[in-house]
């Protein structure tokens, strides 16, 4: 038995699975019996029956009363004797909400709900575990499980809207099955987003305007038992009377809408522009409207966007005014301080829990640690991202300070990551590939639960280190190829997780070779370069080019390509993700339009020939060949000088990382790589040939490296630390500020000489340079600080320090 104290709670876990080598259980003429009255027990009555149907072809008997032969029970514990049951030995039902017991018996199988949704999540757990092949049901061992989950919140957002990147294209039925499958799992609460807009079709797939979706999601999400919630922002400054007034009613009428809401979630930033010593008795107005029309809604409140100041006013209204219409604190992106803290601060009567950003992978909540560039710069925001270790991480780390979840999702990218929040929020010290398994078993086939977890795992591996050198790439497609080769057509066409699981492998493999063929291409366009002395500038620049030039006649892995664009139209079929902007009617490329960046250069391509547009111009060949040795020497501009790539996690040796990603995930007190949006499009190589008339000045495409930052955005300045300088040498800094944020910054040296007093970013970004003070590097250690003045935080994209 594996016992566990959570919030003072003891709970029990116990799996017990028989010999090795016990036959199979056939149930493929079993009988779903149902043992209880209750609505929602004859929905997870229902549920067995229907998903087996679906996946199987079988269509087992379902019925009320008492088992007779081989049959699956569901029951709640109460009704157990009247259907004459009886626990195994050494077997209970925790006596916790939603816990149950699952056992096996000769050729029966019980599932004994303490409560309604214990029964359906019971049934959820035998779905895992069943092997479900056409015309076939099985389990292939016997259980014996007595559980009940940890987080008491374990939720996912879906929300019927225009920015997601999937289910604005679906209909009442597809969410149906959605919300099943993350039932299968225990998820136990959906937040929609609801908006009182009567606009026939926000979005160009959609099938209905959301007031209409949400009524029917609303019905469907309670039919099986579990919660609804709602997310809810505020438009404009209520401070103002007026717009106040207009929020109010706006509110009541979005709250008519929805037939039934047990909890609504404001954020108070993110969006939201009101400060909390206006938003709270705005609030109280609000809530009062809301127990109106749902009178046990609970309300919550996210600290999203807060200051220091605002914290202090929000915290201390709680612990004074102590509003009994307030429930709980929501932690989520953009909170100005971590979980720990915020639960410290909280009154110990609100409650807390956390709205994890699990459907990004940079510009976010927990950005891909160390990403590599091209990935960043493809894949982009919101791919399939699949992170199984980084997720179970992150939540168990909110262990001690949450009672729950519910994710932000925005669309189906991030599939994987809501079963593994809804996993490890039921089982914290839940064994991740066994998880992985059963969604390969349960989603993929019975004949790939393995393949499946290990193929996961190996999606999370590719976006370690440098994708140039990852050996995961290549094994972790060979992998996918071989399920799909023994994959079914019909699996191939219609199975959604199936085909998302393909374009990940095929993308990284195609990523990966490009990235060797791009890189290799532009080292010899700099060795080209480097013989401008010798052949001179104008036939060293057209040697460059040809050299960058070269991928488009001979790209790389071509198949791989056409299967990922083939791929992307399957998708768009089969679930409606909307992996292009034109094409597939992506809100934006953002919105996991991950075709958009398939063929964005992975070199600096675009940079090198928009100097070469330029010096192509100039009338004197000692200026071209100047110009020409800055570009080749950019990194080195000067004997001993050091460089820094910052947001490069290969090249930003100086770089102070406060801490491990494993102690700050979502880097509140660390550094992190920040990439921007690549605004480089693809061009036709004949635009970037020298021409007539050079381009204007300051269209120069931006470097690769000014399109990724180091930054920090909460509770730390941004730090370099340099050692074993030459203390007899004068220095200078040179760098590039740019960065999404455009913040004003100051920089000191060893925090006592200023090196630059507020200094605002430059658009398009320029080279700046500053003197060191002499005393700062006399004993041969510098230690650099960027504080923020204005903005978000401090972004800086390169820095070089130069002996003089």
């Amino acid at each position: 038995m594996l016992v566990r104290s959570v919030y003072g709670v003891v709970l029990g876990l116990l799996v017990v699975v028989f010999a090795a080598g016990a036959q199979p259980f056939e149930l493929t003429k079993a009988v779903v019996v149902r043992g209880s009255d209750d609505p929602v027990v004859a929905k997870s009555a229902t549920m067995l029956v229907e998903e087996i149907a679906r996946i199987s072809g079988v269509t087992l008997i379902e019925k009320p009363g008492k088992p007779d032969g081989s049959a699956i029970v569901v029951v709640l514990e109460k009704d157990l004797a009247g259907v004459s049951g009886k626990l195994p030995s050494g077997l209970t039902v925790p006596a916790k909400a939603e816990g149950y017991a699952l056992w096996t018996a000769g050729d029966q199988v019980w599932i004994v709900g303490h409560d309604p949704r214990g029964a359906l999540f019971g049934v959820g757990h035998l779905l895992r575990k069943l092997e479900l092949r056409d015309g076939s049901v099985t389990l292939p061992a016997p259980l014996k499980v007595s559980t009940a989950p940890v987080d008491r919140i374990r939720g996912h957002q879906l929300g019927y809207r225009n920015a997601n990147n999937t289910w604005d294209a679906w209909d009442e039925k597809q969410f149906d099955q959605y919300i099943r499958d993350l039932i299968v799992f225990g998820m136990n609460a959906v937040e929609l987003i609801p908006d009182f807009d009567e606009t026939p079709k926000e979005s160009p797939v959609m099938k209905m305007t959301a007031t209409e979706m949400n009524e029917k999601l609303c019905h469907i999400i309670h039919s099986y038992g579990i919660d609804v919630w709602a997310w809810h922002a505020l438009k404009g400054d209520v401070a103002d009377a007026a717009l106040a007034e207009t929020e109010l009613a706006r509110s009541r009428e979005v709250f008519k809408q929805l037939p039934v809401l047990d909890a609504l979630f404001i954020p108070g930033g993110d969006p939201g522009d009101t400060l909390p010593k206006h938003l709270m008795p705005f609030l109280e107005k609000l809530v009062a409207i809301l127990h109106e029309v749902h009178p046990k809604c609970e309300f919550w409140l996210s600290t999203q966007g807060f200051e220091d100041e605002d914290s202090e006013f929000f915290f201390n209204y709680l612990a004074t005014q102590k509003p009994k219409w307030f429930t709980g604190v929501i932690f989520g992106p953009w909170a100005k301080m971590n979980l720990k803290e915020i639960r410290e601060r909280t009154p110990k009567e609100y409650r807390v829990r956390s709205y994890p950003d699990i459907t990004h992978t940079v510009r976010c909540q927990y950005p891909v640690p160390r990403w590599d560039r091209a990935f960043a710069h493809t894949l982009g925001r919101e791919p399939a991202n699949p992170r199984p270790f980084a997720q179970t991480h992150i939540h168990n780390g909110e262990l001690d300070d949450s009672e729950g979840f519910v994710t932000y999702s925005d669309g189906v990218n991030d599939d994987v990551n809501k079963v593994i929040w809804t996993s490890v929020g039921w089982d914290p010290k839940a064994d991740i590939t066994e998880v992985l398994e059963d969604y390969g078993r349960y989603f993929i086939g019975a004949d790939f639960a393995e393949q499946t977890a290990k193929g996961l795992i190996g999606q999370e591996d590719n976006w370690k280190g440098a994708l140039a050198e990852n050996a995961s790439v290549d094994k972790t497609l060979a992998l996918w190829q071989d399920v799909e080769k023994r994959s079914t057509e019909k699996a191939l066409k219609e199975n959604w997780r199936l085909q998302q699981c393909l374009i990940r492998a095929y993308y990284d493999a195609y990523q990966k070779a490009r990235l060797v063929v791009e890189t290799d291409a532009e080292k010899k366009a700099y060795s080209e370069l480097a013989k401008a002395p010798q052949v001179g500038a104008d036939k060293a620049m057209q040697a460059a080019i040809a050299a960058l030039a070269a991928p488009d006649k001979s790209p790389a892995t071509p198949e791989l390509k056409q299967r990922v664009e083939k791929l992307g139209d399957e998708l768009f079929h089969s679930i409606g993700m909307q992996l292009h902007v034109e094409k597939y009617k992506a809100s934006g490329a953002e919105r996991g339009a991950i075709l958009e960046g398939l063929d964005r250069p992975l070199n600096d391509r675009y940079w090198l020939q928009g100097h070469f547009l330029e010096i192509f111009h100039e009338k004197d060949e000692k200026v071209k060949l100047d110009r020409i040795s800055k570009v080749i020497n950019w990194e080195t501009p000067a004997p001993g000088a050091l460089y820094d790539d910052l947001g490069n996690g290969r090249k930003e040796p100086h770089l102070v990382i406060a801490n491990k990603w494993e102690d700050d995930p979502g880097y509140v007190f660390t550094a992190q790589d920040e990439f921007q949006r690549d605004p480089r499009v693809p061009q036709d190589p004949g635009q970037l040939e020298p021409k007539a008339d050079a381009p204007p000045a300051g269209t120069i495409p931006p470097r690769l490296s000014w399109l990724d930052q180091a930054q920090t955005l909460f509770r730390a300045d941004l730090q370099m630390k340099y050692e074993k300088l030459d203390p007899s040498k004068t220095y200078t800094l040179r760098a590039v500020y740019t960065g999404r944020f455009r913040a004003t910054m100051t920089c000191t040296a060893d925090d006592k000489y200023e090196v630059h007093g507020p200094v605002k970013f430059s658009d398009p970004p320029e080279v700046v340079e500053f003197p060191i003070p002499a005393e700062a590097t006399k004993d041969g250690t510098l230690e650099l600080r960027w504080k923020k003045v204005e903005g978000r935080g401090p972004q800086v994209a390169e820095v070089w320090l130069i002996p003089n």
